[in-house]
């Protein structure tokens, strides 16, 4: 393929990625005005809740099919998908619809997410996946902030509506630069028949812990609780089995459940810094609330600058990660006393994980992209989720507990990363 496909490629998945990104933080900001246009509050945490739910309990079913039918099939499935909720959500009369449409987006996205990683497995040399994850996170970071600004504005200039509009044009130009690129003529792996039973069983086990999640912010832990557990034996039954549902990488290569771990450490230091450094500046340190805004907003433009540097510096991926890991323990020692520098690091130490560990953790395989990465993916939201949950109680704490709380993880990251020098640089290579 030559490098002009390939580029298209990328710029159809960016866009695809920002598509989805970009409601996230639209939803968090719209959110109170559209709850006003309907008059009504019922399923106002479902917004964001149901896309979570939706698209975590598909991502390993959608990983198994990407196998027996390939990459490019899953990615018009689920764009279209994503697509039909894009068309049907503006035309939502109640909350209860508006949530109906974010479900189907949300087994689009989790549709789309394996096939993406796939496309990426197969198309960039190995070489190329840092700068690919470096592109990807810019991208989201971008986005993010594209969808705040327009939750603030859009809705009392025209409509929330209007958001939807534009992302359907993103959505169609994704589509277009994908499919018209994209090869048919893919490798797909012959399997086993297909095992209906397990994967309904780890979609069960996966709806119960995101919604455990989800009920665990309004201390009810029972849920969480029990699909941890369901999703503790169903891995295990798995792994007994031959690793049906997923990637046999994670028991042959140690050092991938190592990146595993510091992924999903990095889900939970990432989304703790985004979600709660806010609430910290402006409760517990007295900052205004623009100052605060002017705060992340560095967090933010740091994160991009080690999201770049992290994706083209040429030293090895570990000491790469070990830089990013470390940066994040600098800065979270630097709150008490620098907190502009402190800020900084954080951001800097997120963006450069971003990209080097999830590009890192990519390179762990030879012919199962998607459910690797996938998996993977699957692993930095469990962290994220149920590190927002853990620090939600720093709330109600002198700053302290929090800037702690960030430490430990850096701290926890840093350890993991050292570790994982003692293991082989590469385990799975491909057989003679």
């Amino acid at each position: 393929m030559n490098r002009h496909k390939r580029a298209a490629i990328l710029v159809g998945l960016l866009l695809c990625m920002g598509a989805s990104t970009i409601m996230q933080t639209y939803f968090s900001s719209a959110l109170p005005a559209i709850s006003d246009s309907f008059k009504s509050v019922s399923f106002y945490s479902w917004i964001h809740g149901s896309y979570i739910l939706a698209s975590s309990a598909v991502i390993i079913l959608s990983s198994g099919l990407c196998q027996r039918f390939g990459n490019k099939k899953n990615f018009i499935i689920g764009s279209l998908l994503f697509g039909v909720g894009t068309i049907i959500a503006p035309f939502s009369s109640s909350m209860l619809h508006l949530v109906i449409a974010r479900i189907v987006m949300g087994i689009g996205a989790g549709v789309v997410v394996p096939a993406t990683y796939g496309i990426i497995g197969e198309h960039f040399e190995k070489e190329k996946y840092s700068a690919v994850f470096a592109a990807f996170a810019v991208v989201q970071i971008l986005f993010n902030g594209l969808g705040s600004l327009a939750g603030g504005y859009l809705p009392q200039i025209a409509s929330w509506q209007a958001i939807f509009y534009f992302l359907l044009l993103v959505e169609l130009i994704s589509f277009w630069l994908v499919f018209r690129n994209l090869s048919d003529s893919v490798h797909v792996m012959q399997l086993v028949p297909f095992q209906f039973r397990q994967h309904l069983l780890m979609i069960i086990a996966i709806l119960l812990t995101t919604l455990g999640i989800e009920q665990a912010y309004h201390q009810q832990y029972l849920l969480l609780v029990l699909g941890a557990v369901l999703l503790f034996f169903v891995v295990w039954k798995d792994a007994k089995k031959g690793n049906i549902l997923l990637p046999k990488e994670f028991v042959n290569d140690p050092l991938l459940r190592n990146l595993c771990l510091q992924v999903f450490l990095l889900g939970a230091f990432y989304n703790v810094c985004l979600a709660y450094l806010p609430s910290l500046m402006q409760f517990s340190m007295g900052f205004s609330a623009d100052t605060a805004g002017n705060l992340l907003t560095v967090f933010v433009v740091f994160m991009g600058i080690g999201s770049i540097l992290g994706g083209f510096i040429k030293i090895s991926e570990r000491s790469a990660i070990l830089i990013g890991w470390s940066a994040g323990l600098v800065g979270s020692v630097f709150m008490p006393f620098f907190f502009t520098l402190a800020v900084g690091l954080l951001g800097f130490g997120s963006g450069v994980l971003m990209s080097v560990l999830l590009g890192y953790t990519a390179t762990r395989t030879q012919g199962h992209a998607a459910g690797v990465n996938s998996t993977a993916h699957l692993i930095r939201n469990f962290g994220g989720s149920i590190g927002t949950i853990l620090f939600q109680f720093s709330l109600n704490y002198p700053q302290q507990y929090y800037i702690w709380g960030v430490l430990i993880l850096a701290l926890s990251g840093a350890i993991v990363a050292s570790v994982s020098f003692r293991f082989k640089h590469i385990a799975n290579k491909p057989k003679a």
